[in-house]
């Protein structure tokens, strides 16, 4: 239980402290891709034999081709946090969780369950209802903000379910499993920092301390929100099909608290069945044994 609170934590904090990236000036892209090469090396000091690197050579693709997703999604989420708030970015983030227990039906051949339909149904629109900005405050381009959930929550469902596959078929040792979490995050980073001499425009006005404190304060977290859910599954004091609806609902709650604590985020009456859904769709996938 012990690791599964951590991971939790790790988790709301990430959202809280990207959310913050806006109070304090700092610009989230060069700080993202900063993060990563902070939870990269310290991914790295947990891998042991350090020699697994070359040696699982069957784990660079995939995890460069993930550490593509990663960089790509986590910037997406945070413009939704930035724009749209804690609360959206985390549903939309965390109902993710429907797309690999659709593809469990097909890939891994899964039976149909009733609970998990009507979970994935609900997701759906919780996240819908979540993403939905009130009428007077909607413009044109609060509008377009409208795509970064559905972007986030597409991506973060395709991220959850390369992963799966990943434990299930790639990774064959703890050595491995850090190993993988390592080149992905290295991987993300060097994409990510490619993307910014290409992309960025604003490199003369980039406050570099500002950079790296927001970079380091938010990889180390990231690396531990990984770190102890893998924990948390080895412990296995509760089936996986339990664990991670508990540990996505507590994730959506609590960040969800802290919004609203820290930062005064409002949610609109839409907004509030949206996160309601969002518990119950979850509950529903649980249920489905």
């Amino acid at each position: 239980m012990f690791y599964l609170v951590i991971s939790v934590v790790c988790n709301i904090l990430l959202l809280l402290i990207i959310r913050s990236y806006q109070k304090f000036n700092v610009a989230s892209f060069p700080a993202i891709i900063v993060n990563y090469f902070v939870a990269g090396s310290v991914s790295l000091f947990f891998t042991e034999p350090k020699t697994i690197y070359m040696e699982a050579t069957h784990l660079w693709f995939p995890a460069l081709f993930l550490g593509s997703l990663f960089v790509t999604i986590f910037f997406l989420i945070s413009k939704t946090t930035e724009k749209m708030g804690v609360s959206v970015a985390s549903v939309a983030n965390k109902m993710s969780v429907v797309i690999p227990v659709v593809l469990a039906f097909i890939i891994y051949k899964d039976s149909p369950h009733l609970f998990k339909i009507l979970g994935i149904v609900i997701a759906l629109v919780s996240v819908f209802l979540v993403s939905a900005s009130n009428k007077k405050e909607e413009s044109t381009s609060g509008k377009k903000n409208y795509l970064l959930p559905v972007a986030v929550f597409l991506g973060s469902g395709i991220i959850d379910a390369i992963v799966n596959y990943a434990q299930k078929i790639l990774v064959h040792s703890e050595a491995e499993a850090t190993c993988f979490s390592s080149l992905s995050f290295f991987s993300a980073g060097l994409i990510g920092s490619i993307a910014f001499l290409i992309l960025y425009k604003d490199k003369k006005n980039l406050d570099v301390k500002k950079t790296l404190l927001g970079g380091f304060v938010l990889g180390v977290p990231n690396f531990f929100s990984i770190y102890f859910i893998m924990k948390a599954i080895d412990a296995d004091f509760m089936q996986s099909s339990v664990l991670y609806p508990v540990f996505n609902v507590s994730v959506v709650l609590g960040s969800t608290f802290f919004a609203y604590l820290f930062f005064a985020e409002k949610l609109s009456v839409k907004n509030v069945i949206g996160v309601a859904l969002s518990v119950l769709a979850i509950a529903f996938i649980a249920l489905a044994k």
